[in-house]
């Protein structure tokens, strides 16, 4: 686990936004509009805190999320990180069954790249009332190598997967031997 610290939430706001800026006001330019631009730059935050979080999480000090690589970079050094809403969100993008806490893979993502799946953190609202300003944990659900996703038996679409977190591989087995600064997963 691991609870961003202020800068850090102040980091990742400013990621979420320049993931989104050059999308604003142009719902026909995004397929995944939904509720708008609004809504759109706080799920890239909560992703991009995700990413952060699990850098932090093995040991990468010195880490900041990209702004709009469209996959020509991993996440974080060595893996994807994807992002679950938790169960009662009511965006769009978690509002069926059979994607709420599961791990999302598409038809374009590598087969043999390792993601790894995060929850909580910024998608749960908290008020903070007094310093210090502990934001909620990040918690790290579990890893699969892409091909371990694209079974028949999580099959959503044509083009698109919904893993299980039962069917991910815990986290302490993941190899973490080729990170620079690496730590045991909390």
């Amino acid at each position: 686990m691991y609870s961003l610290t202020v800068e850090e939430v102040a980091l990742v706001c400013q990621v979420g936004y320049e993931r989104q800026a050059e999308m604003f006001g142009q719902p026909e330019r995004n397929v995944n509009y939904y509720e708008g631009d609004h809504w759109e730059m706080l799920q890239h935050t909560i992703c991009a805190g995700s990413e952060l979080a699990f850098a932090r999480m093995i040991g990468i000090k010195e880490f900041t999320p990209h702004v709009n690589k469209f996959k020509t970079e991993l996440d974080v050094d060595g893996f994807e990180v994807r992002y679950t809403f938790p169960q009662g969100c009511n965006a769009p993008c978690c509002a069926s069954e059979s994607s709420r806490g599961r791990l999302r893979m598409t038809r374009r993502d590598d087969d043999d790249q390792i993601y790894v799946l995060l929850g909580g953190g910024l998608a749960i609202r908290t008020k903070m009332e007094t310093p210090p300003y502990t934001m909620p944990p990040y918690v790290a659900l579990g890893w699969a190598y892409g091909h371990e996703c694209k079974k028949p038996e999580f099959i959503y679409n044509a083009t698109t997967w919904y893993v299980p977190r039962a069917d991910l591989h815990p986290m302490d087995t993941l190899d973490l031997s080729n990170v620079q600064g690496m730590r045991q997963l909390l």
